[in-house]
């Protein structure tokens, strides 16, 4: 069998490419532990910033729904404002209405009071 399409070592260049293989390995390894650091560190300050920006939405929603609560207060405050002033718009008419009544009662009895007058004065 011809074996000519095997790798062959020289048995002396054995050693210094195990040597190489064994540094080159070491070097692979310190890089990657450097990596593995590098990438817990990365994903420890995306995790500590996530927790950091999942209080800012908590606060922020509750500071939402105090906005929320507080504007619906203030809807209710319009709405009953508008009301009271509508009552009292109306109230005014009413009281107008019954002035003005009122007036041509009081001109009538004082018209019949100043005839009673000059009926009175006139024997």
């Amino acid at each position: 069998m011809d074996n000519s399409g095997d790798i062959s070592f020289p048995a002396d260049d054995f050693p210094a490419n195990s040597s190489s293989l064994q540094h080159h390995f070491a070097k692979l390894k310190k890089q990657m532990s450097r990596q593995k650091a590098d990438y817990e560190s990365k994903i420890t300050s995306l995790e500590q910033r996530n927790k950091e920006l999942q209080l800012e939405i908590k606060d922020l929603l509750s500071k939402l729904r105090q906005q929320r609560k507080w504007y619906s207060l203030v809807e209710i405050k319009m709405r009953n404002a508008e009301r009271a002033r509508e009552d009292a718009e109306k109230r005014n008419e009413m009281l107008q209405r019954e002035m003005e009544e009122f007036f041509d009662t009081f001109g009538e009895l004082t018209n019949e009071v100043k005839k009673t007058e000059r009926i009175i004065q006139s024997f």
